[in-house]
């Protein structure tokens, strides 16, 4: 089996970078554990009485590296996460996750940034074929990311990309997923903070069947005050399936995002944004999901915060591959309210509250879902 040059690329960066690291400075070395304890009333996000509780311990370790190097940067966060199921414990699972990103500097004008990341979590049960048997996810991206100023504030980008997305069982409407691309784009920096950027991007991968991809993305970040910060996104994707044409979709997605520095003490955060994605069942080609989330923050002292989080999501079903459309519409409430405290400089502990419901036009898949999670981080 041939690795990918991206990929094995980015191995070779890890093995020669992590022993130089610990050799340097040990200050830009921390190191961290965590303890947390979920609870939930209604684990398989079921409906009336056949929901089922379960407690979740987990357990992690974790380091993470900041290295400066002249106009160079390294960076890397590592960790494992064991999951045991008190109940159901054949989802118990471990995690193994990274971010490493070498960011390099040739001249002021030429940089760039080379980043691999790991994740691997488990899928919702309500999003497998059989929800009662574990489904674990693994992610994995490599990019490399140049940029080259022009005159005045000016810059052309460029970049390509590696990423998969495997599954452990098989999905309701999606696949495993392998794919690369490259983009160019322009982008405009008018002052710190207010920037406004296009990129074209180009792809190919492997989900279900061969595929296409084409994007139009428009990005935007303003800063009309020190305490005020704007971003905004505009994306136009074409996905092409050439065995199965029926799934081709197209269409618009983006974001509004707002952070508010109230005052010292309080903030505010606000989002609107629009989803696009493949879901290829008989009567669907893709699913538009639109969310708003409202969360304001207060930070009671140095050591103390409260924070609300508010998100309502509008999921429906698109597309007709077989002429029966599903029309699927699910409405999605997403509350949570978090304490934390930090006692030490060493030590967080946060205690959360969170309630999530659906509500469908298909019967049999509301459902309402409560969590208590309690949690210890620790950082040396």
């Amino acid at each position: 089996m041939s690795s990918h040059p991206l990929r094995l690329g980015s191995g070779v960066f890890l093995l020669a970078v992590v022993p130089s690291l610990w050799a340097q400075a040990q200050d830009v070395v921390t190191l961290r554990a965590g303890l947390s304890v979920l609870n939930s009333d209604n684990f398989f996000r079921t409906s009336g009485a056949s929901a089922v509780s379960e407690r979740v311990t987990t357990q992690s370790t974790g380091i993470n590296v900041a290295l400066p190097y002249g106009l160079q940067q390294f960076d890397l966060d590592a960790s494992l996460t064991g999951n045991q199921y008190q109940t159901n414990s054949s989802f118990d699972y471990i995690g193994q996750n990274y971010s490493a990103a070498w960011r390099w500097s040739l001249t002021p004008r030429l940089t760039g940034n080379l980043r691999s990341t790991r994740t691997e979590t488990l899928n919702a049960t309500t999003d497998s074929v059989n929800p009662n048997l574990r489904n674990k996810n693994k992610t994995q991206s490599t990019e490399l990311s140049l940029a080259y100023g022009l005159r005045g504030p000016w810059q052309l980008t460029t970049g390509l990309s590696d990423n998969s997305s495997i599954n452990e069982r098989a999905l309701v409407g999606q696949s495993d997923n392998r794919s690369t691309g490259a983009n160019i784009g322009l982008r405009y920096e008018a002052a710190p903070g207010t920037t406004l950027a296009y990129a074209l991007q180009q792809g190919r991968g492997v989900s279900n069947t061969d595929y296409t991809s084409t994007s139009h993305n428009l990005t935007a970040q303003w800063t009309p005050s020190g305490k005020t910060n704007v971003g905004a996104r505009l994306n136009h994707s074409q996905q092409r399936y050439g065995p199965t044409p029926q799934f081709d979709y197209s269409g618009f997605a983006g974001g509004l995002s707002v952070e508010w520095r109230m005052s010292g003490k309080t903030s505010l955060q606000a989002s609107w944004q629009r989803d696009l994605s493949s879901y290829q069942t008989n009567g669907t080609t893709h699913a538009q999901t639109d969310s708003f989330t409202l969360s304001p923050m207060w930070q009671i002292s140095p050591e103390s915060s409260l924070r609300l989080q508010y998100r309502h999501a509008q999921r429906l079903d698109q597309g007709n591959p077989t002429g029966m459309p599903t029309n699927r519409l699910d409405y999605l409430h997403d509350t949570s309210v978090s304490y934390t405290w930090q006692p030490r400089k060493q030590a967080t502990l946060s205690v959360t509250f969170a309630e999530s419901t659906r509500q469908s036009n298909i019967a049999n898949t509301d459902y309402v879902a409560r969590q208590l999670t309690l949690a210890a981080q620790f950082a040396f």
